[in-house]
């Protein structure tokens, strides 16, 4: 009688290969820098308010708004799916708020 819980070649598992640890190190990389890029990304949403509540006009506000919503999702999208592109959503972001702060 055998065992029906046996596997008949070993080493097909993925718990019986070798840690490919430059793999781990860059997908753990990307996790970290998405992640932080769409914290910083969402904590964008200050200084959006805070142009939005100066006596700027309403296209400048509109703007800066759909710049950050639009990067918001960008952001989200990159996160879901491991893209460390991610980065460019608050840097955008970023220079819109000031170029809006210079403006208004």
């Amino acid at each position: 009688m055998t065992d029906p819980n046996r596997r008949d070649s070993p080493g097909s598992w993925p718990r019986d290969r070798p840690v490919r640890w430059g793999a781990l190190g860059r997908n753990l990389s990307t996790f970290v820098v998405t992640t932080v890029a769409f914290v910083v990304q969402f904590a964008l949403v200050v200084p959006v308010l805070a142009v939005s509540s100066d006596a700027a006009g309403g296209w400048l506000r509109t703007g800066v708004a759909l710049v950050w919503g639009a990067g918001t999702l960008w952001a989200a999208w990159c996160w879901v799916t491991a893209q460390s592109r991610s980065i460019v959503a608050p840097v955008i972001t970023g220079a819109v708020i000031w170029l809006a702060l210079a403006a208004g």
